[in-house]
């Protein structure tokens, strides 16, 4: 029953987002790619078959940090990169189907070895008044960094002129402006920060109900929005906090949950604007994280289909004109704009390198990073591993996993899991106990204590 409830929610939210992309998204976005091919009964009825055939043997329990990224490709890149092609593109059914059976057989190998045996990895034992002092020092000194390369003034006024029509894209030309200055430094400050430290704080605020943790982290993303105007900055509590409840009520039904939840964003969206006739809310969350990702698909593989692979052949001019990454050439190509940087999931960007071997590979390569997550997370809090890994889901499904790994935080955040005080050894990990009596917080010197804990603890 638990499995034909997964594949009746799925269901549902593929009619959704074919409903959402036929009578919004196309009608209004058709510019800017969002073309609409509808395909005949057999075509459309094999793409819906094609999207629900992992529903077939994905977990449906939540008992690994890597099955949230699992579910996270599943819903926001596997389903729309079997639809949106078919339905955007005129490549014919034979062109199409190598694509769509390697991204099937790339989803049943992940699953297959996030199901595998973990490593016996031992702790990193670190007690409390070297652990939480470190933490803070680094978490000051990226934003201190950060700070240093930016005016206090301007992150106010980039903040502020979102609430007065300003644009996210503003705050992104001024910092790709210094990037040039600072260098790719400024970059993986950035990245750990906002990728790995920041949440991290959300998540050990939210799991041990440590206020200032919080505030601290929400502090943070706040900052680096400011700087990055990075809309999965911005929102990242938000999907913190979704995470939490999932995990804290759902974890059994895990993907009834999330597509319960998707399905709700997509119809509340369309809603909201069609009460405040705009299409902000659909083209942010709708478009831009359930459609993009597939659309980046189609565009890459139809694209790499017909030229070199961008792994041997994209360093050097083709056209009379080199672009410094095919997320540019795909910018150049499909928006007629070589300062487009079109990044994609994973997948796109394996067969823009390499072909259907690169699906693979990148598949195997992000499968091995969460295999070696899931082996540090196996004797830590469940619950703060997963939330920890939040932010990679969201990045895998925009970028290459050595990308996301490397300057978003990936590997940040397994050291910080795998360096947190014991739950055994040390109080500060055990839980909902200590926030009701405090016990454990004499290990931490008096001004952390103070600062985690408040007065009298």
């Amino acid at each position: 029953m638990k499995r034909l409830k997964v594949i009746a929610v799925l269901a549902a939210y593929i009619t959704t987002l074919l409903w959402a992309y036929v009578a919004i998204i196309s009608p209004t976005f058709a510019y800017f790619g969002y073309k609409l091919y509808w395909p005949g009964p057999a075509r459309l009825t094999w793409i819906i078959v094609l999207a629900l055939a992992p529903a077939m043997f994905v977990p449906i329990r939540l008992s690994r940090p890597s099955l949230l990224v699992v579910w996270w490709l599943y819903v926001t890149v596997y389903i729309p990169s079997t639809l949106l092609p078919t339905l955007s593109l005129t490549l014919s059914f034979a062109e199409l189907l190598p694509l769509e059976i390697v991204l099937l057989l790339s989803l049943g190998l992940m699953v297959l070895i996030s199901s595998s045996k973990h490593l016996a990895l031992r702790r990193l034992k670190i007690r409390s008044k070297v652990y939480w002092p470190g933490i803070f020092f680094v978490w000051a000194s990226c934003l201190i960094f950060v700070l240093a390369h930016f005016n206090f003034s301007s992150l106010i006024f980039n903040l502020a002129s979102l609430f007065f029509g300003g644009s996210e894209y503003t705050i992104r030309n001024g910092f790709s402006e210094q990037l040039s200055q600072a260098g790719k430094i400024l970059v993986y400050a950035t990245g750990q920060v906002g990728g790995a430290i920041d949440p991290f704080l959300i998540a050990y605020g939210l799991v041990y109900r440590r206020k200032i943790l919080l505030i601290a982290g929400i502090s943070g993303q706040l900052m680096i929005f400011a700087v990055l105007g990075s809309k999965s900055i911005l929102f990242s509590t938000v999907f913190l906090v979704i995470v939490f409840v999932l995990m804290r009520s759902y974890r059994k039904n895990f993907g009834v949950a999330l597509g319960a939840v998707l399905i709700a964003v997509v119809l509340l969206s369309a809603g909201a604007d069609w009460l405040s006739k705009s299409i902000l809310l659909s083209s942010i969350t709708t478009r831009r994280t359930l459609m993009d990702p597939g659309l980046l698909t189609g565009f890459y593989y139809e694209h790499y289909s017909k030229v070199p692979h961008a792994g041997l052949a994209y360093h050097f001019p083709r056209g009379g004109e080199a672009v410094p990454a095919p997320s540019y050439e795909i910018g150049l190509v499909y928006f007629g704009d070589v300062h487009i940087d079109a990044n994609a999931n994973l997948w796109a960007e394996g067969f823009a390198d390499f072909g259907m071997p690169g699906v693979i590979g990148f598949t195997l390569l992000l499968s091995a990073i969460l295999w070696l997550y899931d082996s540090i997370a196996a004797r830590r809090n469940m619950e703060l591993a997963i939330m920890l890994v939040t932010m990679q889901a969201f990045d895998y499904s925009n970028a290459a996993p050595l990308t996301t790994f490397i300057t978003h935080g990936g590997l940040a955040s397994a050291l910080l899991l795998w360096s947190a005080p014991s739950t055994q050894a040390d109080a500060v990990m055990s839980g909902f106990e200590l926030s009701q009596r405090g016990t454990g917080s004499k290990y931490m010197p008096a001004f952390f204590k103070r600062l985690c804990f408040g007065p009298g603890r």
